[in-house]
């Protein structure tokens, strides 16, 4: 029962992430630039450079996450393959998936195809797929992830590890795979945000500090002039 509800928002999630790119493909520069034909001009260029930076950020975390993740899963399943262990594609489809959680995703999904070896595996593939296993976590979770995170999305990692379970309380899976990309985002484009709104003000001066600023411009006070004899 609890395999069958976690199914059902991830088939959703899923569903609603291919229409989406689709729609946002094919309809997205239109969008933005009616978007923009109602701002004003200074703030449609700041939002316009907001949303460039947002965008690479998004690319660059989907290109970069994809990629690990498409490595994991097909060495994972290139092992499961040569050592004869069953349910080759399913555990590729949710390994590649998972990937795209930070650090858990992986880690359980490794877990899965290790257990699959300790389950009908000899003692050969347990051995195998507990070095894979562990091999792949370590340097995916302390070299690669990192690397990938912190030059995508320009957030620490720690930060990255911390999102997640906060993510999945406020929208579950959903938002665990959200979480991530909408803080880079956030990270790339809250200073625009802002001045649109006409909040990115400075302090405003104190009067000794508008005193200071006048006799500045205007130069040593001058002296009386003196009477002439």
């Amino acid at each position: 029962m609890d395999l069958t509800s976690s199914l059902g928002p991830l088939t959703l999630v899923l569903v609603l992430s291919v229409l989406l790119t689709f729609f946002f493909v094919r309809d997205g520069a239109g969008l933005w630039k009616a978007m923009m034909g109602h701002l004003p001009q200074d703030s449609a260029g700041d939002l316009s450079a907001a949303g460039s930076r947002a965008f690479g950020v998004l690319g660059g975390y989907m290109i970069g996450t994809g990629a690990i993740s498409l490595v994991g899963a097909g060495s994972q399943a290139f092992i499961m393959w040569v050592l004869g262990l069953p349910l080759v594609m399913p555990v590729f489809v949710l390994s590649f998936f998972g990937g795209f959680i930070p650090y858990i995703g992986s880690l359980l999904t490794t877990l899965l195809a290790f257990l699959i070896a300790v389950a009908v595996g000899d003692t050969i593939d347990i051995v195998v797929m507990a070095i894979w296993t562990l091999v792949f976590n370590i340097v995916q979770g302390n070299v690669v992830a990192p690397l990938v995170y912190n030059r995508t999305t320009h957030i620490h990692p720690a930060i990255v590890l911390a999102s997640i379970p906060a993510g999945s309380a406020i929208a579950g899976i959903l938002g665990m795979f959200l979480v991530v990309p909408v803080l880079g985002v956030v990270t790339v484009s809250w200073r625009s945000v802002l001045k649109v709104l006409g909040t990115d003000v400075g302090e405003p001066a104190s009067f000794d500090d508008e005193d200071e600023a006048e006799q500045t411009a205007s130069g040593p006070a001058a002296k009386p002039a003196e009477d002439p004899a």
